[in-house]
């Protein structure tokens, strides 16, 4: 009936006192259930317990998740603080400094773009 859990805590009691370990565990367990708390717990030699720290009550509205109306990878802009044409201006200032032959400066206004031969 001893949980495994619990085990390594009969190795600080008196085996006189196992009882009265055993008593308290279920005891503690059982309000844990009910609780739902996590507790920090101080045992002596006499099998009594001590909660020492002991976690805030959990609050059953707070970690409820509403997925979104469509997947991230659907719409990237909509997840993102970039604008939805970003793939086609990283596209076009390639395209440019392809043709000037060097980078060109970030500060520099982007000359526009003519995609047919004009030759």
């Amino acid at each position: 009936m001893i949980e495994a859990r619990h085990i390594r805590y009969y190795a600080f009691v008196w085996p006189l006192f196992w009882p009265v370990l055993w008593l308290n565990l279920r005891w503690l367990v059982a309000w844990q259930k009910q609780t739902r708390r996590a507790v920090l717990i101080r045992i002596d030699r006499c099998g009594n317990l001590t909660i020492q720290a002991m976690a805030d009550a959990p609050t059953p509205g707070r970690y409820n998740h509403t997925p979104p109306a469509f997947p991230a990878w659907d719409r990237p802009s909509c997840w993102s603080d970039l604008p939805q044409n970003i793939g086609n201006m990283a596209q076009l200032e390639a395209v440019h400094a392809a043709r000037a032959g060097a980078p060109r400066p970030l500060d520099a206004p982007m000359a526009p773009l003519i995609l047919h031969d004009t030759s």
